[in-house]
């Protein structure tokens, strides 16, 4: 075996999370010392096409395995080739870079790295999925999960349809399309703890919406504007529209833009409500008109903590929506707040045993699509907290 084909084993294996530590250490260590990094996107163009010779895939799935590689502080990657990439789904189930700040250790494993696997086995729990129930403007609820693909419902000049890959669209039909009264009808599609949905508005607009939250819609959209309500999280593709701004109102702001793509996070029990944009630009007025209105540029995120004190902050985008992307991301984030986002996700509730083990932060990457034993194996991993579960109940120690 050549010392080339022996790097693209270490990928394979990176890849479906059977790599060792001493291996991974040595992969990292021949980017470092080469700074090859075309060398890596041959191996994992390789990896790839062996596995599944006839499946396409993405720049956006390959470069996200790419990041996940690169993302512990031992690997310093030269400046790459930018070029078509992909990731499979099952690499970023796989694989996991984690490191408990608090405790000052950098730590690096992979999900499936022996540990003590029986642990939590009896009460593990899969991840939330497609999940969602949409009420219509006659009341009538529709169960999103049971829902057979095509017609769901008609109001008016507009059909309701759930395509095979479980998104709902809106698409606008006939004459009656342009009735105003339309504007009047409200339909609300809602997710569970556990679940995620996807739908698109009549207007063109594509909304992803994250588990515990709903956003309210007309089935027709107003002659002057474009309004939703959103309570929780959601990320918006805007249809662009200069005559028609679309707005979106949670309890404390009012976010409005033209045409555009950004991150609402605002969940009711949070102390933090953030605006995270992607491309375009968004004009925020609050709630409380003593605070002044905030004009974002790409890569800001304006955050209002629950002292309606506001900040605009130039951030990790790709940290604002790893959600969407079927990630967890903590850029040393505190454990009661990573903790907030598995009880949603895997519908559990967490306790703590006291203040200080709330504070333990970490930082790190870990698919989302994992069951929760291997999340909770690789946070113990640390050495920073332990964590006991009793059916859906989670205590952190």
């Amino acid at each position: 075996m050549t010392y080339n084909q022996r790097i693209t084993v270490l990928i394979q294996q990176f890849a479906d999370g059977s790599i060792s530590r001493e291996d991974y250490t040595e992969l990292i260590r021949h980017f470092n010392l080469t700074g090859n990094d075309e060398q890596l996107f041959t191996a994992m163009d390789e990896v790839w096409n062996d596995a599944n010779p006839s499946v396409p895939y993405t720049q956006e799935q390959e470069e996200r395995f790419y990041q996940q590689l690169i993302s512990t502080p031992a690997f310093t990657p030269t400046k790459h080739t930018k070029r078509t990439l992909s990731l499979w789904s099952r690499l970023t189930a796989a694989a996991v870079v984690l490191v408990a700040v608090s405790a000052g250790i950098y730590f690096y494993r992979i999900a499936d790295q022996p540990g003590d696997p029986d642990r939590f086995v009896k009460n593990d729990l899969a991840p939330g999925g497609n999940k969602a129930t949409l009420t219509l403007a006659d009341g009538r609820v529709i169960n999103l999960n049971d829902a057979a693909q095509g017609d769901l419902a008609s109001q008016g000049g507009i059909a309701i349809m759930k395509t095979k890959d479980g998104q709902l669209v809106y698409s606008v039909k006939g004459a009656d399309a342009a009735n105003p009264a339309q504007a009047m009808l409200l339909n609300t599609i809602a997710t569970p703890r556990g679940g995620q949905y996807q739908v698109n508005l009549p207007d063109g607009s594509k909304v992803w919406l994250n588990t515990s939250s709903s956003l309210k819609f007309p089935v027709q959209f107003s002659k002057n504007e474009r309004r939703v309500v959103l309570s929780g999280e959601a990320y918006f593709e805007v249809a662009k529209n200069k005559l028609k701004p679309f707005v979106v109102k949670t309890a404390a702001q009012e976010v409005e833009v033209l045409g555009t793509h950004f991150n609402i996070h605002a969940y009711p029990d949070e102390r933090n409500l953030k605006t995270t944009l992607m491309e375009g630009a968004v004009a925020i007025s609050f709630t409380n008109p003593a605070i002044k209105e905030a004009l974002l540029k790409p890569g800001q995120q304006a955050q209002l903590n629950g002292s309606e004190q506001l900040k605009v902050l130039d951030v990790d985008i790709e940290q604002a929506i790893a959600w969407k992307n079927g990630l967890f991301m903590f850029d040393g984030q505190d454990l009661e707040g990573i903790m907030k986002q598995v009880s949603r996700w895997y519908d559990v509730d967490v306790v703590f045993e006291n203040d200080e083990v709330k504070k333990k932060t970490f930082k790190g990457t870990i698919s989302r699509f994992n069951h929760i034993s291997q999340l909770l194996q690789v946070l113990e991993s640390t050495g920073s907290v332990e964590f006991k579960m009793e059916g859906r109940r989670i205590t952190a120690m």
